[in-house]
C-alpha cells in the first residue's frame, strides 16, 4: 500500500511537471513567433530588431521601463483608472 502511494504520488508530480513545462515551451514559442512575424504596414525589418531589445531591456532592467513610460510608474489601480 506504502509504495502504491508513492507510485501514485511521483507520477502526478510527474504530470504537473510536464504540463508546467508544455506552458512554459509555448509561451517561449509564442514570444519567438511575435519576434520574428513579418511586421505590419508602416514599420520596417529594423522595427523586429526594437521589438527584442525592449523585451530584452523590460526583462533585465524594469528600471528603465519605469522612467521612459509614465505608465509602469504607476499602480496597476492607476492604471486602470
Amino acid at each position: 500500500m506504502k509504495w502504491f502511494l508513492i507510485d501514485w504520488l511521483f507520477g502526478l508530480l510527474a504530470a504537473i511537471g510536464m504540463l508546467g513545462t508544455a506552458g512554459l515551451s509555448m509561451l517561449g514559442l509564442l514570444t519567438v513567433w511575435y519576434w520574428f512575424k513579418p511586421p505590419r504596414a508602416p514599420n520596417d525589418a529594423s522595427n523586429r530588431i526594437n521589438n527584442v531589445t525592449s523585451w530584452w531591456i523590460g526583462l533585465t532592467r524594469p528600471d528603465v521601463l519605469g522612467r521612459a513610460y509614465k505608465a509602469f510608474r504607476n499602480d496597476v489601480m492607476d492604471n486602470i483608472e
